[in-house]
């Protein structure tokens, strides 16, 4: 994926591929006979686009063998497609966005902003279905219907039910003792897991369901810094004892919870920093154009998404210049719409870009920065 693993970014490696680049959002909508008409016409459509940006004859075939309508989605449904030297690098699915004509770009770097804005805010979680005999890990991201990953732990059935009496052997105390430990360590190895899958994740939500005791040892078993995001589902849906139905929507809830809590959060320390002197805020674009020229830049905040503005893209650092003036001259390669070039210069710096409502800004600011260090 182009988006970094919390999904607010873009991955910088991305960037700094030299060569030819083409990206194409388009849609990618079936259902209706006009949608499969439109579906058979846009390869040609496509290609006339690119050709019209010289783009070369490798890249066309690329990207256009790579747009397909997709099956099992209900409308509207994008494509987002990036080529890089003829090789398709990136080919997502967007739910929910709805793409009116086909919008393709050539150019020495590639143009993520249509995907960077539908998926902005997005996130990993996981969901855990937990029982005495092991259990299931989960790994989703918010940005795709798609599960991402999935892993288990089995333990052996006999062992974990309550054993039966067995004369000579063992009595019913000691085999209830035993299956309670091995389902205690079951519950120790889920716990693991979560902990691996989510260290490379980002996640910001851990969904815990099934069986009641199993889930509860999994939750205080958990490292410290995981158990802010554990949220616990009174369900056991690996014993088809709960509905699907109910548990799709509590998750559906939970995560529209996570993401307006993370909104909230910035619009908080935009709000802080705004009554006090803007000490760590940049306000507009040209400051914060400057302070992504000292990677001083942390996030990137977005409401207006600054179209009628252009800034000059550099090959090298600071990796981004105002739209006018002399500065860095030597290094610049062209100049283009600020969301490109802002993108671009966002994941070079290892900052990351949000879009958020314009009401959480100053107002008619349309874009702030939140800075790593206050301003001197």
């Amino acid at each position: 994926m182009a988006l970094r693993a919390d999904s607010n970014g873009i991955d910088a490696s991305l960037y700094r591929k030299t060569g030819s680049w083409c990206t194409a959002l388009v849609d990618a909508s079936l259902g209706t006979t006009a949608a499969h008409e439109a579906a058979d016409r846009l390869p040609g459509e496509v290609a006339k686009l690119l050709k019209s940006q010289q783009a070369g004859a490798a890249d066309i075939e690329a990207l256009t063998n790579a747009i397909e309508a997709t099956k099992g989605l209900r409308a509207p449904v994008a494509r987002f497609v990036a080529v890089h030297d003829g090789a398709v690098v990136l080919n997502e699915l967007i739910p929910g966005l709805k793409v009116d004509s086909a919008a393709v770009d050539v150019g020495p770097f590639p143009n993520f902003t249509a995907l960077a804005r539908a998926r902005g805010g997005a996130f990993s979680y996981l969901v855990a279905e937990a029982g005495r005999d092991g259990g299931e890990v989960h790994l989703y991201n918010t940005a795709s219907p798609e599960r991402v990953a999935s892993r288990g732990v089995v333990g052996l059935p006999e062992e974990i039910h309550r054993a039966r009496k067995v004369p000579s052997e063992y009595d019913q105390p000691k085999n209830q003792s035993a299956a309670d430990e091995m389902a205690r360590r079951n519950a120790e190895e889920v716990a693991e897991l979560i902990a691996e899958m989510a260290k490379d994740t980002f996640v910001r939500l851990i969904v815990l369901s099934g069986d009641v005791k199993s889930r509860e040892t999994i939750a205080g078993m958990l490292p410290g810094a995981l158990k802010p995001y554990v949220v616990v589902l009174d369900s056991h849906t690996r014993t088809g004892g709960a509905d699907s139905k109910q548990v799709d929507e509590s998750i559906s809830r939970l995560i529209s919870e996570t993401h307006d809590a993370a909104v909230a959060e910035l619009e908080q320390r935009v709000s802080a920093q705004t009554g006090n002197g803007r000490a760590q805020l940049a306000v507009g674009l040209a400051e914060v154009v400057s302070a992504l020229q000292s990677a001083q830049a942390e996030v990137i905040l977005v409401g207006q998404y600054q179209d009628e503005h252009t800034l000059r893209a550099l090959s090298g650092e600071p990796w981004v210049a105002h739209e006018e003036g002399d500065d860095h001259a030597d290094l610049v390669i062209g100049q283009w719409p600020a969301p490109e070039v802002l993108l671009r210069a966002t994941a070079l710096t290892d900052a990351t870009i949000r879009y958020v409502p314009d009401s959480i800004l100053p107002a008619d600011a349309g874009i702030v920065a939140l800075l790593r260090w206050a301003k001197t």
